[in-house]
C-alpha cells in the first residue's frame, strides 16, 4: 500500500474526523498538488461557518467552485 493509499484509507475510515483530511491535504502540498491541497481546507472551512449567510462563505464557495472546476478528471 502506497502512502497517498494509506491516507486516503484513513480519511474514509474517519469521515466525521478532519484531521485525516487536514494530513492528507498536507501531503498533497509536499507532493506538488497544491490546488488539491486547498479544496480539501476549503470544503472543511466551508463545513464549520455556522449559516449560510456567514461572512467570507460566499468567497470560499466560489473558491471552491473554481478549484473543482479548473482541476476535475474527465
Amino acid at each position: 500500500m502506497t502512502e497517498r493509499e494509506a491516507l486516503l484509507r484513513a480519511v474514509c475510515e474517519n469521515p466525521d474526523d478532519d484531521t485525516p483530511r487536514l494530513v492528507y491535504a498536507d501531503w498533497l502540498d509536499e507532493h506538488d498538488e497544491h490546488e488539491r491541497a486547498e479544496f480539501i481546507r476549503v470544503q472543511i472551512a466551508l463545513l464549520k461557518l455556522p449559516r449560510i449567510t456567514a461572512p467570507g462563505r460566499a468567497e470560499l464557495a466560489a473558491r471552491e467552485h473554481e478549484l473543482l472546476v479548473r482541476n476535475k478528471r474527465k
